[in-house]
């Protein structure tokens, strides 16, 4: 089933990690097609920062904190009556091997990049189902949520449950008629602040590195439009790199065969 939102224009929307990257351009695309923005960040300057630049309201807001994101719908609820369209997207990256990885990398990560998402998905979905008449979710994963990689063990482990909880959402939404649809955004490569994530982390007095930004890396503006394309058409994969399709067919692959595998050994 396919549940989209085919016109924006007056749609209340929510845009966490919104301070910066894809969550900035997110909101700026949605705006621009007429929807009623709020944007979340933890990190206060550029919250302000940005929030003035797009003229809309900024929350600060820990998504690693469930009582933290509950404020913030809250504030929405109160200034609109009303959420339609949520954007789960602050994320935080660190990209190494698993053996330079510690315990406190990995509940850094999953803190943010799957419990916010499941913190959203908690508070704003049963706000949208009962106070919008066409709602819809949007979670940030990454093409690491679809396909494994070297140095991507605590990360992929994230991203890896954001679609298995989007996808799951999506068919218990389909059972029941719901007037909400969800999606998992997916991109590879993005010109981003991500790489200086930990300038974010608790505790942590880091240097910052510089993004990654190697030759070819998609705009940020770029992905704003297409997720908000498929907001409007009710997609449940938000692909913003066709190029990844070999990759993620190599491991689809290999998942295959070793089912062809089993089946041949207990035929013997």
């Amino acid at each position: 089933m396919t549940v989209g939102i085919s016109d924006l224009t007056g749609k209340v929307a929510v845009v966490t990690g919104g301070a910066a990257g894809i969550g900035y351009a997110i909101a700026s695309s949605l705006i621009a097609r007429g929807a009623e923005v709020t944007i979340a960040d933890v990190e206060r300057s550029a919250l302000e920062s940005a929030s003035s630049a797009l003229g809309v309201a900024g929350v600060v807001t820990d998504v690693s904190s469930a009582e933290e994101v509950r404020a913030l719908a809250d504030c929405v609820v109160n200034r609109h009556g009303r959420i339609d369209i949520a954007v789960n997207n602050a994320g935080v990256a660190k990209i190494a091997p698993f053996d330079q990885l510690t315990l406190d990398d990995f509940r850094w990560m999953i803190d943010v990049n799957l419990w916010g998402v499941i913190n959203g998905m908690n508070v704003f979905l049963p706000i949208i189902e009962s106070t919008s008449t066409h709602g819809y979710v949007v979670n940030t994963a990454s093409i690491a949520g679809v396909r494994t990689g070297p140095s991507l063990a605590a990360y992929g482990v994230t991203k890896f449950g954001v679609v298995a909880l989007t996808e799951t959402v999506s068919d218990e939404l389909a059972h029941r008629d719901s007037h909400v649809g969800v999606g998992v955004l997916v991109p590879a490569m993005v010109r981003s602040n991500i790489a200086n994530s930990e300038r974010n982390r608790p505790g942590a007095n880091p240097t910052r590195t510089g993004p990654m930004q190697p030759a070819g890396i998609l705009a940020a503006e770029v992905v704003g439009e297409i997720v908000a394309d498929s907001i409007e058409h009710g997609d449940l994969y938000i692909v913003t790199h066709p190029d990844s399709l070999a990759s993620v067919r190599a491991r689809h692959r290999r998942i295959e065969d070793a089912f062809v595998d089993a089946g041949r050994r207990l035929a013997r």
